[in-house]
């Protein structure tokens, strides 16, 4: 089973509000956003991380307003934390959390990764091959999900927590779009677009990295996930 970190402790209150990951050419007002936003969690990240010896773990906590869904609208937890995690440097960070509560104002933590003592099996759990890069390996996760014929989450908000373990010099970050976009069989999704699913109900979500020199290109996963506050959740630290 891959391994889980604790959540960091002591957030610092962010001056300038979380951007979600831009793909537009740059100068676009929303790369602007997302580069001065990054500049700042740079500033807040960076002094820390110098005095941690090891790997580190992070926690970003969204706040949005009361008039905003935090379950709906495109605000998907890992398009905001990704940006976070590869400017902070990937290589450095063991786990990544993330959270979206209605707050006036969002937090980062920073610390280093203390490894979390015991967990309940994981509801899924696949050794996959190839590259993440193409259609194929989307397709056969959601296939081996299919197969595991489990049960979705249920309507509402949820958590997840993902374990993935990897070989050497692999950048896991960027498994993260790929993993999450196959996750419609927990998650739904439109059947016509089965690897777009509703991953913005999503408002807990753990991200945890280990590696094995024995996996080469391959990656294990495991997973858990619940409703919002479930007793499951409380059992994994959420």
């Amino acid at each position: 089973m891959g391994r889980l970190y604790q959540r960091p402790s002591q957030p610092m209150t962010l001056q300038i509000k979380p951007e979600l990951a831009s793909w537009e050419r740059a100068g676009h007002p929303s790369q602007v956003r997302l580069s001065r936003f990054l500049d700042h969690v740079a500033t807040l990240a960076e002094p820390v991380g110098a005095g941690v010896d090891g790997p580190l773990a992070i926690e970003m906590v969204v706040g949005l307003p009361e008039n905003v869904t935090l379950i709906a609208g495109g605000r998907d937890l890992d398009n905001f934390l990704c940006p976070v995690a590869q400017r902070i440097g990937a290589g450095r960070l063991a786990a990544v959390f993330g959270r979206k509560v209605h707050a006036a104002r969002s937090s980062l933590a920073v610390g280093p990764a203390v490894p979390q003592a015991g967990a309940p099996v994981p509801q899924f759990t696949t050794h996959m091959v190839g590259s993440y890069e193409h259609k194929a390996w989307k397709e056969e996760l959601r296939d081996r999900l299919l197969a595991a014929h489990l049960v979705p989450a249920d309507p509402g908000p949820v958590w997840m927590q993902v374990s993935l373990t990897t070989g050497p010099g692999r950048t896991w970050t960027n498994l993260w779009k790929p993993l999450l976009d196959s996750f419609g069989p927990v998650l739904g999704a439109d059947p016509a677009h089965p690897f777009s699913p509703y991953d913005d109900r999503i408002v807990d979500l753990g991200l945890h990295h280990a590696v094995d020199a024995s996996l080469g290109h391959g990656v294990s996963i495991d997973a858990w996930w619940g409703v919002h506050g479930s007793p499951c959740a409380r059992e994994l630290g959420q």
